[in-house]
């Protein structure tokens, strides 16, 4: 478990269980739907179709069950998620990242990842990798920042996204 204080709260990273499933399913409906409407604002859409919001409660339990689910806890609030599942020998997809926008852009996303690639190494990980929107700057940013590398593009969800890379070990 990881603990760190700022000016305002202490933080808590732990690996995530069955209890809190409903939790980090409604803290994903919040952050996909913030995102969601952003987009919309910046491309003049009525209306943006993200796998994310329409992620039954089931498909969290399974992740909880099967995959490695970080959360980060302002005292007993969830306030951000990320999962890491193993794809193939030593790679892991990073999935469902999400901040509270009430704890957005306070770096608090950054921490939480920083514990991701801690575990990752404990697991003796090679690379990571993850799907984003190419059409957010900010979010481009923000990976490019933890060091990954946009490897290739496609429009197979109905915009550009990009698959972004980074080596662990």
């Amino acid at each position: 478990m990881m603990t760190a204080v700022s000016r305002q709260s202490k933080y808590t990273c732990r690996q995530g269980t069955l209890a809190d499933a409903e939790e980090i399913h409604i803290l994903m409906q919040q952050a996909f739907a913030d995102y969601a409407k952003k987009k919309c604002e910046q491309n003049d859409q009525e209306k943006v179709i993200n796998s994310a919001l329409q992620e039954e409660l089931e498909a969290v339990k399974e992740d909880l069950e099967n995959n490695i689910v970080l959360v980060l806890s302002d005292g007993e609030q969830i306030i951000a998620s990320l999962r890491l599942e193993e794809i193939s020998d030593k790679r892991y997809l990073l999935k469902r990242f999400a901040v509270s926008p009430d704890y957005q852009n306070q770096g608090l996303g950054t921490m939480l990842f920083q514990q991701a690639v801690e575990k990752l190494k404990e697991l003796n990980a090679h690379y990571l990798q993850l799907y984003s929107s190419l059409e957010n700057e900010k979010l481009i940013c923000f990976y490019q920042g933890l060091g990954f590398n946009c490897l290739e593009t496609d429009h197979s969800k109905g915009y550009e996204r990009g698959l972004w890379v980074k080596t662990i070990k």
